[in-house]
């Protein structure tokens, strides 16, 4: 662990989960059978089981599902006691949230996790692995520095 102040510490460090983005897939393509099931009776089961595949990855590559996984792929998130830095490999200085700047964290993510500033913008952490003892080490982590 290393240390970018006297008093500052590593707490938690993770990159993009290729398990969510997996999981995430098949939730939607799931999803996208269910909403295709009216068409059933009209087309064999492999016929179906193939237009909601590809409906599926025609979402995915519409609302830019690749993209998120495409441009976070090597970007490293790193929690301190201080702060959360935001590695992209394209940046020469990480981007720095102080945890004291974060107004809340989001609650129904299934996938990533939501950080509201006090200005209302927000922030998305994409695809983290083990959501909730990430959600929770952060929460723990601005507690502490609030």
């Amino acid at each position: 662990m290393t240390s970018t102040a006297t008093d500052e510490r590593d707490l938690l460090s993770w990159r993009i989960s290729r398990r969510a983005f997996f999981w995430r897939s098949v939730v939607l393509m799931l999803l996208t059978m269910l909403v295709c099931s009216p068409i059933l009776p009209y087309f064999n089961v492999l016929t179906w089981t193939l237009a909601s595949a590809l409906t599926a990855l025609f979402y995915m590559w519409i609302f830019e599902e690749f993209q998120i996984w495409h441009a976070n792929r090597k970007t490293v998130w790193r929690l301190t006691n201080r702060a959360l830095y935001i590695n992209e490999p394209d940046s020469i200085e990480p981007l720095e949230l102080a945890l004291t700047d974060i107004a809340a964290i989001g609650k129904l993510s299934v996938w990533s996790i939501t950080l509201r500033l006090p200005n209302r913008q927000s922030i998305t952490l994409p695809l983290v692995p083990d959501l909730r003892v990430t959600k929770a080490r952060i929460a723990a982590a601005r507690e502490a520095a609030l």
